[in-house]
């Protein structure tokens, strides 16, 4: 092949592998960026931290919610807007918006589908929950919107086909970097100089790099052109950043990068002075070509960047701050190795030697070793900070305090409320709770100790507790702390009340008796799911009396949204952290007393995950005398070996629970010297202390003692 075939196959070469190598770029930070879940989700969670996001985000949300779900609300529409800009890029919100961003994802990548819907669940109760303290009438009613869609796009062809190619493009980053790589081997191959050819090849990364920063800038300016209203245009600019904002940055680590190395590789060629380069550039341009044509396309050329620069102001001021900054680089680079090496001169025909008596040859490895140092320091340091990733929202605290996160369920205490259902509100006999469960969530309360029975609801409202035969009556409430007394008297209560008559059977949360009081189970399980959704650090543990089919249990848990909340991961040996738990968002276990099944994560309490103390204390003096301390830490149910340690903490006095009794047991000296008893002599930490009348004297406190967290 001829010199001059040799050099124009080099320039052919080095052109395309400049292109191909810019191709790479891109197809590769697509695939971190936009063809992963999970990444985009994260890039997509990023843009809610800017304010133009949120509130546009916030004025869609309750436009949804006051036009297309409750019209009648259209005069809380101020209330609800403000309501909305607080709970938009909290944790809550957060985590709901990012879940429905990556379904989003895979409905476009995966599932093919011809039209998409940003549909965020549950942002009826997450706006509830910041309404509740403000207007707790309105809160309830926001509390019905489940749904609220934000964005529905139909895809085109060119959408779709993107969707047929997602694969294709995750390896053809790969493939583009290995064609990169040939056509810059074969370059070199047939180059007749190859130091000349390096920097033909350093000053093709270096334009391709300008020029993919350039587009950006661009590109960015049309899309947020097509948005009316200067609120959207700035939310679309702070989207197109967090998306994109990291491929401006790899453009112009690209440049640099090419520009150091054509600087390194030039002055092992000859002294470099690019300011000669630079005048003779500039001489080009002001001088008038002889020749008409040339002068008309000059003419021509001028009146067009002048037109670019009226229309297109910002991006061609952005090419010119781009070029001239990779010009400096170049220009510092080549002035700095110009201190460092000069090549020896062509008739020298042995090694120069420096004044210092080192070979020339060592600062030329220097000039190579330097730039290549700072290059993949530059590319190492974009790679490890997260240039190349977007990290997950922020963690925040788990069950209140970040201390807790990286225990184990079975290394962290919870405060917990024994029947937790029976609540002082009316309808309810022999309360042993101050407040309904919803509320002893937002007290704290993390452990609940439930019952849950059939019963008919009878057509006054009553509820008629389903027995099913006499005989099983004293089996079934064999295990209980009711005493045969309470059971005689609710049995007489019922006959003479005359509790008859058809009822509509279901599921409720009674003790022992419906008769006494009862509250729906799917409604307290409703309370429980708006809690998680409202609060998305949380973990709970749920322990149910149950004389209900584990089936019916499960399918109540489901119809509730709860299942897909439950753990289904180990429960003997080491458990998750409960920051990995809320990172699967699994946050609620669920324990059987009787029967468990129905689904893999409904077990079985006391058979090998939960030991317990006993519970029938009739005298507060049995949990507040140091003598009678350890008896009443003695083994009841549940293995030794088991998980979790269940402290029961409350006095039995049938037939009415005494709040007095809760105020002395519970109070914080006498309940630390019961649970650190209990500590050592069962040689496990507390992990549930359960209590009545949870809001008399100091539980929270003691469960943070236990915890080390005050």
């Amino acid at each position: 092949m001829s010199p001059r075939a040799r050099a124009v196959c080099e320039r052919v070469l080095v052109i395309a592998a400049s292109v191909f190598l810019l191709l790479a770029v891109v197809a590769g930070y697509a695939r971190l960026a936009a063809l992963d879940a999970d990444q985009f989700a994260n890039r997509a969670t990023a843009a809610l931290r800017a304010d133009s996001v949120r509130t546009l985000i916030a004025e869609r949300i309750t436009d949804d919610v006051v036009l297309q779900r409750r019209a009648d609300l259209v005069a809380a529409r101020p209330l609800i807007e403000s309501a909305a800009a607080g709970v938009v890029g909290g944790p809550a919100f957060t985590a709901l918006f990012r879940s429905a961003v990556r379904d989003v994802h895979r409905a476009v990548f995966e599932r093919d589908r011809d039209t998409v819907t940003l549909t965020v669940a549950d942002v009826g109760t997450v706006l509830a929950a910041a309404l509740a303290q403000v207007r707790p009438s309105l809160a309830r009613r926001v509390a019905r919107v489940g749904r609220a869609p934000l964005v529905t796009r139909r895809l085109d062809a060119v959408s779709a086909t993107l969707a047929h190619g997602a694969n294709r493009v995750r390896r053809l980053s790969l493939v583009l970097g290995a064609a990169w790589l040939a056509l810059a081997a074969l370059a070199l191959l047939v180059a007749p100089d190859r130091r000349r050819t390096v920097v033909a090849l350093a000053t093709g990364a270096a334009v391709g790099g300008v020029v993919l920063a350039v587009a950006y800038g661009v590109a960015r300016g049309v899309v947020a052109g097509k948005f009316a209203g200067a609120d959207a245009q700035a939310a679309a600019r702070a989207t197109w950043d967090a998306f994109l904002g990291d491929l401006r940055t790899a453009a112009w680590i690209l440049a640099g990068s090419g520009a150091v190395i054509a600087a390194s590789a030039a002055s092992l060629i000859r002294p470099v002075d690019p300011s000669i380069q630079l005048r003779r550039a500039v001489s080009r341009l002001t001088r008038e070509p002889a020749r008409p044509a040339l002068r008309a396309l000059r003419g021509a050329t001028f009146a067009a960047v002048g037109v670019l620069l009226l229309v297109w102001r910002d991006a061609v001021l952005a090419l010119a701050a781009t070029a001239c900054g990779v010009y400096l680089l170049y220009y510092g680079t080549a002035a700095l190795l110009r201190v460092v090496y000069r090549p020896p001169a062509p008739a020298a025909g042995r090694v120069r030697r420096t004044p210092g008596g080192r070979p020339a040859r060592r600062r030329a490895v220097v000039v190579v070793l330097l730039p290549l140092l700072a290059v993949a320091g530059a590319v190492a340091g974009f790679v490890g900070t997260g240039g190349a990733t977007t990290a997950a929202p922020a963690l925040g605290p788990c069950n209140g305090h970040v201390e807790l996160c990286d225990r184990p369920l079975t290394a962290v205490a919870l405060a917990a409320t024994h029947n937790s259902m029976s609540a002082s509100v009316p309808g309810w006999y022999a309360a042993q709770q101050d407040r309904p469960i919803a509320d002893q969530l937002r007290d704290g309360i993390r452990g609940l100790l439930i019952d849950t029975h059939y019963a008919d609801r009878l057509p006054d409202g009553r509820l008629r507790t389903y027995l099913g035969s006499t005989g099983e009556l004293g089996r079934r409430f064999a295990p209980d702390d009711t005493s045969p007394q309470a059971i005689d008297a609710a049995l007489r209560l019922r006959d003479r009340l005359g509790f008859a008559g058809q009822g509509e059977r279901g599921m409720y949360l009674c003790h022992t008796f419906c008769e006494l009081g009862g509250v729906s189970l799917a409604a307290v399980l409703g309370d429980i799911r708006d809690f998680l959704v409202a609060n998305p650090g949380e973990v709970l543990v749920v322990i149910n009396q149950d004389y209900v089919r584990p089936a019916d249990f499960v399918a109540a848990v489901d119809a509730a949204g709860l299942g897909g909340l439950a753990y289904r991961g180990p429960t003997t040996g080491r458990w998750p952290t409960l920051r990995q738990m809320i990172d699967r968002n699994q946050r609620v276990v669920f324990l059987a007393e009787n029967r468990a099944g129905g689904a893999p994560w409904y077990h079985l309490a006391y058979e090998r995950i939960t030991e317990e103390t006993p519970f029938a204390f009739s005298r507060p003096s049995a949990l507040t005398h140091p003598a009678r301390l350890p008896a009443s830490c003695a083994r009841n149910r549940g293995p030794e070996a088991a998980s979790l340690f269940l402290v029961n903490h409350w006095i039995t006095t049938d037939p009415l629970p005494l709040p007095s009794n809760a105020a002395t047991v519970n109070a914080y000296r006498p309940l630390m010297r019961r649970l650190l008893t209990c500590r050592r002599a069962r040689h496990h930490l507390p992990n549930l202390v359960a209590v009545d009348f949870y809001r008399r004297g100091d539980l929270q406190r003691a469960v943070d003692t236990l915890n080390g967290v005050r």
